[in-house]
């Protein structure tokens, strides 16, 4: 009995330093296991600073993008503004035209600013031959005003057609300039 009690009593010690061995290699494994999770800890933490810097400044640029674009939508409103004012004030002043023109449409409203112009073309061509007859310039006066007649018509010049250039007084001394002209020479 003695010796079964031997090997009982090696197995307490056996069984200490086996347990040992396994405490030894279990701290070891957590102790790897601990390092591993550290190790992956700090890769995930670099690959999350390295995504959170290109979002970082993908969201910059996106930022000077908007930015941009705001200043050139400012810009586009800025012009957009100034036209519509130049527009209205344009706008205004056909208005005063037509009016003045008592017309209703715009052709109509060139057509009668054109009248006018002309109108004032014949009065200052007019004026010329009444000057160039007191200076004795008969020929000239002639021609000048045979061109008039060349350029407008005869009949809207004197005031007898409908739609004349000269009406009233200016007809009158236009006829009484054509008269002058043809009778001297």
């Amino acid at each position: 009995m003695e010796e079964n009690n031997k090997p009982a009593e090696q197995n307490p010690c056996e069984k200490h330093q086996e347990s040992k061995k396994y405490l030894v290699f279990y701290v070891i494994g957590l102790f790897c296991v601990a390092l591993a999770l550290i190790l992956l800890s700090y890769v995930s933490q670099v690959r999350a600073d390295k995504r959170l810097s290109e979002l970082s400044t993908q969201l910059d640029t996106q930022t000077s993008a908007v930015q941009g674009a705001n200043a050139r939508v400012e810009v586009l409103q800025q012009s957009v503004e100034e036209q519509t004012k130049l527009l209205n004030e344009q706008q205004a002043i056909l208005d005063k035209l037509m009016k003045q023109t008592n017309t209703d449409n715009t052709d109509d409203m060139l057509a009668a600013l054109e009248k006018l112009s002309d109108q004032k073309k014949v009065l200052y061509e007019m004026l010329l031959a009444q000057q160039e007859l007191e200076q004795s310039r008969v020929a000239d006066a002639k021609t000048r005003v045979d061109k008039l007649v060349t350029d407008y018509g005869l009949e809207k010049l004197n005031g007898t057609d409908a739609n004349a250039l000269l009406k009233e007084e200016s007809a009158a001394l236009f006829t009484s300039l054509y008269a002058q002209t043809r009778t001297v020479q």
